[in-house]
């Protein structure tokens, strides 16, 4: 008599988080962390003119200060929350508004998909910068504006990312079960059909932010953006490009600022995607090898083993 013995791995049922995900969140938020501190806690007031213009780094000024002798610290990493919290923003208002689009179309479909996907098609056919332009000159200048701005030109990609799964769910039994049994098409989309598309809108949301930081930066860069005295990392490149050979640290920072934020994004992205995909391969997993190197460096020549059948590794073709 055999007995099989079924044993659970300590690991079942656990979601393993990509290392993508975990470097792009502690970024945000070290930047998110540092923001609050420096606006909270400033050493120096992010709009006092000192006398000590063009100081180098060190001493009471960490980062040296600008033309007018502003503290750079301060006004850099207030910079980096502003632009974080409207791309943030930004994402949120697309996500929410083009989820709700791609629900209605994907689900009612005919002439309220056509209409839908149209639409979306006019708003995707305008370059964003322009676009964003176009609706502050509508608005009006400040921050919410911008953001409201930035969300309506992202809504339509939402709204495309939605409508796939709902097509495809449409005609499914749990849907058709559902109709059946009286639910009411609103209750249908927000419990059976948003659960099923959580991943890529994530991902999708994740991306979006990246951009926005861009697009934010841009617009800031052309004067379109935040407006003075609330500091932006565009508007300091914008400010400070005449000065770079005098100080190139000015124009250098709020850059390395706007690459970590958009590659904190980009990372999260990425992350999201590998976590609830395990079969992608981990783009950091050279940095974490599960075997030692020399057999890594082996199983070329003399294979990485192959299942008995008995379920056992056969190590006559490889090392264990």
């Amino acid at each position: 008599m055999t007995v099989t013995v079924k044993q659970k791995s300590p690991r079942a049922g656990r979601t393993k988080v990509a290392t993508e995900l975990k470097l792009g969140l502690g970024i945000l938020v070290f930047i998110f962390v540092a923001s609050v501190v420096a606006a909270a806690f400033p050493p120096f007031s992010p709009t006092a003119i000192g006398d000590d213009p063009f100081a180098l780094p060190g001493g009471e000024h960490l980062l040296g200060t600008d033309n007018l002798g502003r503290d750079t610290f301060t006004r850099l990493f207030i910079a980096a929350g502003t632009t974080l919290m409207i791309s943030a923003a930004a994402t949120l208002i697309s996500a929410v508004c083009g989820t709700a689009l791609g629900l209605i179309a994907g689900y009612r479909g005919g002439i309220v998909d056509s209409i839908i996907m149209r639409g979306s098609d006019v708003l995707l056919a305008i370059p964003a910068i322009l676009m964003a332009l176009i609706v502050r000159v509508i608005i009006g200048p400040g921050i919410i504006p911008l953001i409201i701005a930035m969300g309506i030109i992202y809504t339509p990609t939402f709204a495309r990312v939605m409508r796939a799964p709902v097509l495809a769910m449409r005609d499914r039994d749990f849907i058709v079960a559902a109709q059946l049994a009286g639910t009411p098409a609103p209750i249908i989309a927000i419990k059976h059909m948003l659960p099923n598309a959580l991943t890529p809108l994530m991902v999708q949301a994740a991306v979006t932010a990246s951009e926005a930081v861009l697009l934010e930066a841009g617009l800031s860069y052309l004067g379109q953006g935040v407006q003075p005295p609330n500091p932006s990392v565009g508007m300091m490149i914008s400010e400070f490009q005449k000065y770079v050979q005098d100080s190139p640290l000015l124009v250098i920072l709020p850059g390395i600022v706007i690459v970590a934020i958009a590659a904190g994004w980009n990372l999260i992205a990425d992350g999201l995607q590998r976590t609830f995909s395990p079969r992608q391969r981990d783009t950091f997993e050279f940095l974490l090898p599960r075997q030692p190197i020399w057999r890594r460096m082996l199983n070329p020549f003399i294979g990485a083993g192959r299942p008995a059948k008995n379920g056992l590794v056969d190590t006559k073709k490889g090392l264990k």
